[in-house]
């Protein structure tokens, strides 16, 4: 997927989201599971882990 088909996504459902809103009706949130250690190969699962203690203090 491109950059821009993914902003693409993101702004459509944003819209969806505000029309909704407009008109009163519910928005139920959409989550999206990632695994940070497929999606970032250059850094190694020790330094992930760090990166993420550093991040939730």
């Amino acid at each position: 997927m491109s950059a821009t088909d993914e902003l693409s996504g993101i702004l459509s459902r944003r819209q969806e989201i505000n029309e909704k809103l407009e008109e009163g009706l519910e928005v139920k949130p959409k989550y999206k599971f990632v695994n940070v250690f497929t999606e970032f190969h250059e850094f190694s699962r020790k330094e992930i882990k760090q990166y993420e203690e550093t991040f939730n203090k």
